[in-house]
């Protein structure tokens, strides 16, 4: 049997634990491959427990890679060395559930390649398409430029193999309204319901195509994402060009590009390894982990690559996501038990320290190494613009709708703060038993709960950002101000009052109370200790969530009435409760909804899931960093009668006006001679487009009513409370009767899912006469 023994690139730092590997002795079967003896070095690695991930196998007698799916005999003889070039760390990398078979009834996993022209994500395509037979897939191809090339080489050898193919000409799947790839989608889709079932989508993007619009179009688009869920982004990399792609400009968009390309990957094919050396192979490595440092990297050669490394990446699924958070710690593999850390790993790269202070600052720049772990040993750094910096705090916790309204923040960053490219963190809740998961891909974000807090398990709030040019301080600032001591339960335990310990496990206590306004329910937690913890812990909440899951739609779960009277424990925390009730006291808003038969003066906010209620507590978080001088604000509801509605999305092309919402402002002066009445409409018109045009959009204008009679001049902006979508609409001067908008909605936006499920459009109006200063903007782009 051929042997061959263990080395490790000289660029890598090893872990003490690591350094008895080296040499160690390893047979090679007869049948096997160079991927199958990488394998069998990463299990031999994970015995010892320490992790490992193989790039690359170089024989330095050959100076080269050894191509991973040739046999391993061809590349190595008896007593030769194989030197690793990859990932490690001091212990074993999180361990990946083998995916299950998908069920009829779940969203068809999408994967998007990119990479730049010529790295060969065609030639993988090819491979892909021809290698099996078990799977079917769709195909979504997009080549740069009038002539589709790509598709042709495609159709020539594998793309018969494809279930559907959507050929899209113009390029433009990078551009900022996705209709192209709707289109795609819902032919596919249609397709679907023939009986024609998918396994997995696969996008091909062009060379410059930056994943992000993709991503965000998949995440944001209910009616997209019913049927279809984002699994990952692969971005593949010619081993011998790109250092000089990666070099032919600095700055500008054509860098933020190429950065994004490879910052954003969950996964990376380091494509055409046997067309440069050693050394070569070993600099492409450090530079692409300089900019992504926790992707896995995986080889090939011709694109040969297993089709189980394109599918079941999982990178977007928030159980796989807390699961690896929770395992790996905070992402970097360290062996100190911090208290409080602050980390900041310049270009990303793990380590691990032996040390044990109860805080840490840290500085790592690109290319660490001494005892850290597994800096990579850098002879320069590549791009000190890009790194990653952690925050992790025990025993502390975020109050839910202060995070949401941070993470807004965080997913508008102005220039100046940075460009985030990623971000992931598991952090504890107040008043929620469950881990609060969080996920960012740039601007695009996602929150769930996670499994239930361990009975023993300390409670811990972590998070990691990744980026280029980050404003650490102002991320890190905001971020430490979210964070409160846990608080804990007042009395020992519920069941020292029997007969109110009973109530309360049972859930009998909530339910109860559910059919209660909030400030009952705080009357009644202020009688003692236990029911003080009976409805503010975990548990109670969890109570109040049972009962309220069990109203029927089309009956709302929350309210808000025009009396201030406040019905959302069924939803909230009940400090978020509080939380919520301060913020809209102090940002000074007025409800102005619609009368009706049953609501004389005005009807009652409604709130059918937590993702509505917690739109308008960050509405009114953000409202209250504002300066209101002299400004009004008000919330409202322009409505639809069902069938209305139902009309207008059953006949194409037509038009559909909401009913006419009224706004009394009250002159400040006091007198009632100067109030202004103004009554506003919403408003979807048809855009003309092509009989061939698979997109149907309408344009929103808004009717102003009133502008003549008034007696001042007001400046308005209009802004969406809603969770999926944010419309923001600037009317500098309110006496236009028909003021139309830049807002142009197609048949798949959020916004018309939202019609369609409920008839109504809710909107927080500010007003501010002309006359009394600017009205501040609540976003960059409504200023």
């Amino acid at each position: 049997m051929t042997t061959v023994s263990l080395g490790f690139h000289a660029s890598l730092n090893l872990p003490a634990t690591a350094q008895a590997l080296a040499g160690a002795a390893i047979g090679l079967q007869p049948a096997w491959t160079v991927r199958d003896l990488s394998i069998a070095i990463e299990e031999l690695a994970a015995s010892r427990g320490i992790g490992l991930r193989v790039c690359a196998l170089i024989n330095p007698i050959r100076a080269r890679a050894s191509p991973p799916h040739e046999r391993a005999d061809e590349h190595f003889q008896d007593c030769d060395k194989a030197v690793v070039l990859g990932d490690i760390q001091a212990s074993p990398f999180p361990k990946r559930a083998e995916a299950a078979p998908r069920a009829s009834n779940t969203p068809v996993p999408v994967t998007i390649f990119t990479g730049f022209l010529g790295a060969g994500k065609t030639t993988v395509l090819n491979h892909l398409l021809k290698g099996q037979r078990e799977k079917k897939f769709a195909v979504i191809e997009n080549e740069f430029g009038a002539v589709p090339i790509d598709n042709e080489l495609l159709q020539n050898s594998a793309m018969d193999l494809a279930e559907q193919v959507v050929v899209m000409e113009n390029g433009c799947m990078c551009c900022t309204v996705r209709g192209d790839l709707l289109g795609a989608f819902d032919a596919i889709r249609k397709q679907m319901e023939t009986g024609n079932a998918l396994d997995a989508v696969l996008i091909e993007t062009t060379g410059m195509a930056d994943p992000v619009p993709i991503v965000r179009t998949l995440r944001t688009t209910p009616d997209i994402s019913k049927y279809f869920q984002l699994d990952g982004t692969i971005t593949l990399v010619d081993s011998r060009t790109i250092l000089d792609r990666l070099g032919e400009c600095a700055g500008g968009k054509d860098d933020q590009e190429r950065h994004s390309q490879i910052a954003f990957a969950d996964k990376i094919l380091l494509n055409k390894l046997d067309l440069v050396n050693d050394r070569e192979v070993a600099d492409v490595w450090n530079r692409i982990r300089s900019y992504n440092s926790n992707a896995p990297i995986v080889p090939s050669v011709k694109g040969i690559v297993p089709p189980s490394e394109l599918t079941s990446i999982g990178a977007y699924d928030m159980e796989t996501i807390e699961a690896e958070e929770s395992e790996a710690g905070h992402g970097h593999s360290h062996g100190h038990g911090h208290d409080d850390c602050h980390e900041d790993h310049g270009a990303g790269h793990g380590h691990s320290h032996g040390h044990g202070n109860d805080d840490c600052h840290e500085d790592h720049g690109a290319g660490h190494g001494q005892a850290h772990g597994h800096g990579h040993g850098l002879g320069k750094v590549h791009d000190t613009q890009i790194g990653s910096f952690s925050i992790v705090r025990k025993g502390m916790e975020v109050e839910p709708l202060a995070f949401a309204r941070w993470i807004r923040v965080i997913a508008t960053l102005p220039e100046d703060k940075g460009r985030l490219y990623r971000s992931k963190g598991v952090l504890a809740a107040s008043g929620k038993q469950r881990k609060l998961v969080f996920h960012a891909v740039a601007d695009v974000t996602e929150t769930s709960e996670g499994p239930e807090w361990g009975a023993d398990e300390e409670r811990v709030s972590k998070i990691v950002f990744i980026g280029k040019k980050l404003d650490r301080s102002f991320i890190e600032e905001r971020f430490m101000k979210l964070l409160q001591p846990i608080k804990g339960k007042l009395s020992s335990s519920i069941s020292s009052q029997k007969g109110l310990g009973l109530l309360a496990q049972a859930g009998v206590l909530q339910r109860a109370l559910l059919g209660t306004w909030c400030k009952d329910v705080l009357r009644v937690s202020q009688a003692s200790a236990a029911f003080h913890d009976a409805v503010f812990s975990p548990e109670g909440h969890a109570a109040f969530q049972a009962a309220a899951a069990d109203i029927s739609p089309p009956a709302p779960k929350g309210l808000q009435t025009m009396e201030k009277q406040l019905w959302l424990h069924g939803l909230l925390p009940l400090r978020s409760v509080k939380q919520y009730a301060l913020a809209w006291k102090n940002s000074q808003l007025q409800l102005r909804t619609p009368s009706s038969v049953e609501y004389l003066f005005g009807e009652p906010l409604r709130f059918d899931d937590y993702g509505d209620v917690e739109a308008a507590g960050v509405m009114w978080l953000e409202l209250c960093e504002l300066n209101g001088s002299g400004c009004v604000n008000c919330v409202t509801d322009f409505k639809w009668k069902p069938e209305t509605i139902q009309s207008f999305f059953a006949v194409p092309g037509s038009t559909t006006n909401s009913a006419l919402v009224k706004i009394e402002v009250e002159d400040p002066s006091g007198d009632y001679d100067l109030d202004d009445e103004l009554k506003f409409r919403v408003n979807l018109v048809p855009e003309k487009v092509d009989e061939d045009d698979v997109m149907k959009n309408h344009r929103m204008s808004l009717s102003l009513v009133g502008g003549k009679s008034s007696t001042k001049i007001y400046q308005i902006f209009f802004h969406t409370i809603d969770p999926t979508y944010q419309v923001h609409i600037n009317v500098p001067d309110h006496r236009q009767p028909i003021f139309p908008t830049n807002e142009v909605f197609h048949q798949w936006h959020p916004l018309m899912a939202g019609l369609k499920k409920r008839p109504r459009l809710r909107f927080l109006l500010r007003l501010k006469p002309m006359d009394s200063g600017p009205l501040d903007a609540m976003c960059g782009c409504c200023g």
